[in-house]
């Protein structure tokens, strides 16, 4: 099977590009018990990150995706899931396994499970409450990696949606006061909603405040991508991309990670060096792809927001949105112009930077621009 070298989600190995710093930063949280929490918008990485560090520092680890896990039952069930594929990571999946594991776990039945040539773990809490059940589960991590004399690393994505279950402030508190403990596992956090995270991390009065260090995850620096993709060119093509592809291709996805993957797969199936023509043809084809997932997202917002937006999709930045020229031009009042920014902010279609305000995904400024 072919190596995918620009993947559409989580990219690892040859296909993960820079970070450098990021990766040193996580690899050194892990060996010394440092909970992180990464944040930025959608589609910038964060997972892939998280994982090629954890890779890196070759340490046994959990992902646990918290997506549309709406109820107490269904955070308890990944926790479960989580607990079971760390076990069969920390230990060879054996019945000699297994009666180690009986004799170190209190609160956790542990079964083998043999499908074909492989084997694995499954467990099941003796526990019958949610909460409860993550307790336990907890307490035997932290007990059986004693026992091993091991590190261990749990992954939390998507960590937003727990706050919809009826036990989010409980399970908070719970997770901080063992993160707080522990002397053998890492907490990495993610999730796709900076809003979400921002009101769990940043807020007083909630568990979470101050317990990770953090890592705003920012767009890769054009040199570093020019790098990357001239490197992937030469083993393709024996010949490096000339540089006003590559502009082309950044000038487009505006560095946005999702989309240089996205353009550059397209290009990589070509049997010769693209050219800049080819770069824009398939960002026009991209466009065609993406267009009803675009149209879908724009058709939530308010009929301010929606014009906020499409001011905002005409301009790089926009340093002043309250100015009297920009009032006249929307023909909305500053407070109408404030509110549609505020809701268009919280759900990550727009972000605030030192530069001004900006929209996040470049393609949504192409499909706006081209239906002005």
């Amino acid at each position: 099977m072919p190596e995918i070298l620009f993947p559409s989600r989580i990219a690892l190995g040859r296909a993960f590009c820079n970070r450098e710093s990021e990766r040193e930063m996580l690899v050194q949280n892990v060996q010394q018990i440092r909970h992180t929490l990464i944040i930025s918008p959608r589609r910038y990485g964060k997972t892939s990150l998280a994982l090629q560090a954890i890779s890196e520092s070759k340490v046994p680890y959990a992902y646990i995706n918290f997506f549309n896990a709406l109820r107490d039952e269904d955070v308890a069930k990944k926790f479960v899931g989580g607990f079971s594929s760390l076990l069969t990571t920390l230990m060879p999946a054996s019945q000699k396994a297994l009666k180690s594991l009986a004799a170190v776990l209190a609160n956790t039945q542990v079964s083998l499970e043999v499908k074909g040539v492989g084997a694995s773990f499954s467990v099941k809490p003796t526990s019958e409450g949610p909460l409860e059940t993550v307790q336990h589960l907890l307490a035997d991590i932290e007990k059986l990696l004693e026992a091993e004399n091991k590190k261990a690393v749990i992954f939390l994505d998507e960590f937003q949606d727990i706050v919809k279950t009826e036990m989010s402030d409980l399970l908070q508190a719970e997770l901080r006061d063992f993160a707080q403990r522990t002397q053998r596992l890492t907490f990495i956090i993610s999730g796709s909603h900076r809003h979400m995270l921002n009101k769990i991390f940043d807020d007083r009065s909630k568990p979470f405040y101050k317990l990770c260090d953090r890592i705003n995850l920012q767009r890769i620096k054009s040199a570093d991508y020019t790098a990357f993709i001239q490197k992937h060119a030469k083993s393709q093509w024996k010949k490096p991309l000339a540089l006003e592809v590559i502009n082309e291709i950044l000038q487009l996805t505006e560095n946005h990670p999702y989309y240089v993957n996205k353009i550059c797969a397209k290009l990589w199936n070509l049997d010769r060096l693209p050219t800049k023509t080819d770069v824009d043809l398939s960002w026009i084809l991209l466009g065609e792809e993406e267009y009803d997932s675009v149209v879908n997202d724009i058709s939530l917002l308010s009929k301010n927001q929606r014009l906020v937006l499409q001011a905002l999709s005409q301009r790089d930045y926009l340093q002043e949105p309250n100015s009297i020229s920009m009032i006249q031009e929307l023909k909305m009042a500053h407070s109408s112009i404030s509110q549609a920014l505020e809701a268009l902010l919280k759900n990550d279609f727009i972000e605030n930077t030192a530069q001004g305000y900006r929209v996040v995904d470049p393609l949504i400024k192409y499909v706006l621009n081209k239906a002005a």
